[in-house]
């Protein structure tokens, strides 16, 4: 047996297994992972591609819910004490539609023009479900908290202002093209004691339903996006490993003016 020629076989094949590795490795990061466990496709029906023409529906991929805490002074006093946040970071792009074409036997009307380019323009809301009270943490818009989570996550996200702007050209490329948009949604005030909520998240699509409210009259229903999670921590140590995703997300149509439903 040709030792020498053995060995040069094995150092062949781990040379050529750490090739395979490393561009491995170099297509996760190359496809822009970053942590984003969450995919929420842009996902429509038949129905809403022929009712709405001018539909769009952004691809969604969410971090997991973490917390920080970041020293902010106190509105009364002006003491600085930390803070405790829930932030929700997401990457977004714009996929094509494809749009069915109208059969020339079937009579329909011809939407007015857009009146400009649709803007991206996200809301997110945060409905605590094991409480008795009726809660909702809305987006909140604090730069420094931003500041500390971009630190943090060693990425420029941008909150629900700054990021707002026209919707990006459709893309069929990867999630690291330029076409994509990174925010991030920040929570104040959720109570520790709070272990289950839903996250609602609106303005990645323009679809919308027609349908009829309590009193008969019509009542619109937007596209939007929800996503529950789940805490099965101690209220006292609060850490961002122990919010989980619960269950997968989806879209589902819900008024402007929703409950706090959950």
């Amino acid at each position: 047996m040709n030792f020498h020629a053995v060995n040069r076989g094995i150092c062949f094949s781990l040379m050529t297994l750490a090739g395979v590795l490393f561009s491995s490795s170099e297509r996760i990061f190359a496809q822009g992972d970053e942590g984003f466990t969450h995919h929420i496709p842009a996902t429509t029906v038949g129905n809403e591609r022929a009712r709405q023409p001018s539909l769009w529906v952004m691809e969604v991929d969410l971090k997991p819910m973490r917390v920080i805490w970041v020293d902010m002074p106190d509105p009364k006093t002006g003491e600085v004490k930390p803070e405790l946040f829930h932030y929700l970071c997401y990457r977004a792009i714009n996929r094509p539609i494809e749009i069915p074409a109208t059969r020339e036997t079937e009579p329909h009307n011809r939407p007015d023009p857009e009146p400009g380019p649709p803007f991206f323009i996200p809301e997110f809301s945060l409905v605590p479900v094991d409480t008795d009270q009726n809660q909702v943490f809305l987006d909140a818009i604090i730069p420094e908290v931003v500041d500390a989570i971009n630190r943090k996550e060693r990425r420029k996200f941008k909150n629900s202002v700054t990021i707002v702007g026209p919707i990006p050209k459709p893309t069929k490329e990867k999630a690291n093209d330029a076409n994509a948009l990174y925010g991030v949604a920040v929570f104040r005030g959720v109570d520790p004691k709070i272990d289950r909520f839903t996250v609602y998240m609106n303005g990645f699509s323009n679809g919308y339903e027609v349908s009829k409210g309590p009193d008969g009259e019509p009542l619109m229903l937007r596209k939007t996006i929800k996503q529950k999670f789940w805490r099965p921590g101690d209220q006292f140590d609060v850490e961002s490993r122990e919010i989980r995703f619960d269950g997968e997300p989806a879209w589902v149509f819900r008024p402007d003016a929703a409950p706090a439903d959950k």
